[in-house]
């Protein structure tokens, strides 16, 4: 489907610049002419020469026989229609905007005046005779003779020389049905594009997403050619400034310049990133072109027009080239864009073609529909982009959410860990110290026992009994109270202290234990009732058993043992 898409593509492309350059010749070669229409007469007034409608008759016209018309230049036309196939009473005649200015003068044999009607597009909407599109229209009624005449003076503009183009004969009543029929075709077409960029206007707001901006632009500036060219510009905003409104012909070119921009912030593929910055880079310097073409418009509007018109192919030749390029490199949402600027590319190769077999109005109808499906394919496109990105954020939030809880339950549960330990530290200490208190209390008792049984009075095999007793209980059964206590806080300590320093002593093993519990030196001297120096030479000499180096600290290393 895609290798198809592209060929449907590059030729429908080609077909509408062959056709359009088609067109072109065939204007300047001659165009064909009403059936009705039996001859048209003309001539080129000098600049003193002044006529009014009574003595235009003794005027000296030539027939017209695809003779060049110099541009700027004042022409009256004389123009003859067979009655018997005229079959409504009024008709328009337009010529499709190729002149600037038009006068129509026809006798009214009933009311023995003459009718005047003014027409052209450089003409004021307020001062032409009938408003609406087809700007240079001018009406005139079937006469009561076997012929109508009918005389035109018009001006066109343009830098070279031309043959009078196609003019076209539309009833007036038929005029009013494609006026009230186009009215309805381009309020729905208002409609559509006025939801669309509201939507992506709506969508840039809350997302501050440059692709929603982009479209919005791009839609809104594009959609400006449509309303030019029926008129409703120049009707609702400049009735008075038909050379301000002429400038809205450029909006064409100028959203090709937008297209580019709309697809470099469509495309993200890694695949495609030189690619991307050179689309960048051709955007502006396609809109800088745009722009001073816009500004030479006012200068000279048909070399402008010609500027866009290249431009246009040119743009035309690129999307062919990125098409076959870069679809298979691109994601399906670039995808589905490309396509969409297929259906516009066929919209108005199709309006082209059918205007190039017989030329009407309506069929700019069907650059619209290209144009409305082009829309909607991209409105689908960049809202799946949205879509996906917003899936895929909340994804990685949820994520971060997630790990952000599970981070502070472990440092809950740690924090309470901690805080169990510290406790249990503290009831540990809080029991050495007791078990130190004890001692020293039996200590004191011993050594007074001892006293007493020097005298005489006192029964020394009593006292030996009490004091061997004492002496049994001093050391092992608090110590071995608080060596449970110990191991139930940190039930692996000894295990682990055995499994790595093997030639311990109990001594050791008992002030690795109060190491363990971060106490200082002093702290376990208290307890133990030794000197604080003491205490220093017992952790050096464990230091030296356990082959520590000088810049080691001997709590740490402790503190570092697997304990529970």
């Amino acid at each position: 489907m895609i290798t198809s898409s592209r060929y449907i593509f590059w030729i429908s492309i080609l077909v509408l610049n062959f056709c359009r350059f088609s067109v072109e010749a065939k204007n300047k070669e001659g165009s064909s002419y009403p059936e009705p229409l039996i001859t048209i007469d003309y001539f080129l007034p000098d600049s003193s020469q002044k006529f009014t409608p009574e003595n235009l008759s003794d005027a000296n016209f030539k027939r017209y026989d695809a003779d060049y018309l110099i541009p700027e230049n004042e022409y009256w036309f004389k123009l003859v229609f067979d009655n018997e196939k005229l079959s409504k009473t009024k008709y328009f005649i337009h010529f499709n905007e190729f002149f600037y200015e038009l006068r129509s003068i026809q006798y009214d044999e009933k009311n023995g005046s003459w009718i005047v009607s003014n027409g052209g597009s450089v003409v004021p909407q307020i001062e032409r005779t009938y408003s609406g599109f087809l700007k240079d229209k001018i009406l005139f009624q079937k006469s009561e003779n076997t012929v109508t005449s009918l005389y035109i003076k018009g001006k066109f503009g343009g830098t070279s020389n031309r043959k009078l183009p196609a003019l076209n004969l539309l009833p007036e009543n038929e005029y009013q049905s494609l006026k009230i029929k186009t009215d309805i075709i381009q309020s729905f077409f208002a409609g559509i594009i006025t939801i669309l960029c509201l939507l992506n206007l709506v969508l840039f707001v809350l997302t501050r997403e440059k692709i929603y901006l982009c479209y919005f632009i791009y839609a809104l500036v594009a959609s400006f050619y449509f309303f030019f060219f029926y008129d409703y510009i120049e009707q609702f905003w400049f009735p008075r400034h038909p050379e301000i409104n002429k400038l809205f012909f450029f909006s064409n070119t100028l959203s090709q310049v937008l297209y580019y921009f709309f697809l470099y912030h469509a495309i993200n593929s890694k695949n495609v990133g030189k690619f991307r910055k050179w689309i960048f880079r051709y955007a502006v310097i396609i809109g800088l072109i745009t722009l001073v073409a816009i500004a030479g418009a006012t200068i000279n509007f048909d070399f402008a027009v010609g500027i866009s018109d290249y431009m246009s192919v040119l743009n035309g030749l690129l999307i062919i080239l990125i098409f076959i390029f870069f679809v298979n490199k691109v994601s399906r949402t670039v995808k589905i864009i490309l396509f969409g600027s297929l259906f516009l590319a066929i919209g108005g190769a199709a309006a082209i073609i059918t205007n190039f077999i017989s030329v009407s109005i309506t069929h700019v109808y069907i650059y619209q529909v290209g144009f409305c499906i082009e829309l909607i394919l991209f409105t689908l496109a960049i809202n799946y982009i949205h879509y996906n990105e917003r899936i895929e954020r909340i994804g990685k939030e949820l994520d971060v959410a997630r790990l952000q809880t599970e981070k502070l339950e472990s440092e809950k549960e740690l924090q309470e860990l901690n805080k169990a330990i510290d406790k249990k530290n503290r009831d540990l200490t809080y029991k050495a110290i007791v078990i130190a208190q004890k001692e020293s209390m039996h200590k004191s008792m011993l050594k007074q026992l001892s006293n007493l049984s020097k005298q005489d009075k006192v029964k020394k095999s009593d006292l030996q009994e009490l004091m061997s007793n004492l002496k049994a209980n001093t050391n092992n059964n608090h110590w071995n109270e608080f060596e449970s206590h110990f191991t139930s806080v940190h039930p692996l300590f000894y295990s682990s202290l055995n499994e790595r320093y093997p030639n311990l002593t109990a001594g050791e093993y008992k002030l690795c234990s109060f190491l363990k519990m971060n106490l200082s030196s002093k702290e376990i001297a208290l307890i133990t009732g030794k000197s604080q120096q003491s205490v220093d030479v017992a952790r050096s000499r464990l230091r030296k058993k356990m082959g520590l180096e000088n810049h080691e600290n001997i709590s740490s290393i402790i503190a570092g043992l697997k304990s529970n």
